[in-house]
């Protein structure tokens, strides 16, 4: 319902990116994303390379989704599934936001909403990549949604991942 209203798709889209800050601050401030290449640098240069990331990861997700943006019937479907992580990443920011202000007010170790955060994250995420798969499972066959969040989301989220694991 949400992509057939054009003002609320793009109030949506724009919430979006409006949110990438505050999300990239919590990611900084909880070290969400801790990769060893990181902790040479001062707080504000920490902040900037985690934007420029997370900046990067999403123009992989933008470029993923035009280069296998499917032609004919199934472009309506496509539309929605992809747009449908910004909904998310929406929910996801607010909530772990909320998360930090709570947990750090109630005074609970560092490490304890970190692992908090991450969990939930990868809830949210889970959700995410199941809702994704059943708006691909309506308009084509199994395999193909399958195919389509592989180059979507899993691909763009395990180079983001990887990153995280060897650098």
């Amino acid at each position: 319902n949400l992509e057939a209203s054009v003002k609320l798709s793009n109030d949506r889209d724009r919430l979006a990116f409006a949110m990438l800050f505050p999300f990239c601050l919590v990611v900084d401030r909880f070290r969400l994303y801790d990769p060893q290449f990181l902790t040479g640098f001062d707080d504000n240069l920490r902040l900037a390379l985690t934007i420029g990331i997370f900046l990067v990861y999403f123009i992989i997700r933008v470029i993923a989704a035009k280069v296998y943006r499917p032609k004919g019937r199934n472009s309506k479907c496509y539309k929605i599934a992809d747009k449908s992580a910004l909904t998310f990443f929406i929910i996801l920011t607010l909530v772990v936001l909320s998360m930090g202000g709570i947990m750090t007010f109630i005074e609970v170790e560092p490490a304890r909403i970190k692992s908090a955060m991450l969990w939930v994250s990868a809830g949210i995420y889970a959700l995410s990549l199941l809702r994704k798969a059943q708006i691909f499972a309506s308009g084509c066959s199994i395999f193909t949604a399958f195919l389509y969040l592989c180059a979507l989301e899993i691909f763009p989220t395990g180079i983001l991942v990887v990153s995280a694991l060897i650098f």
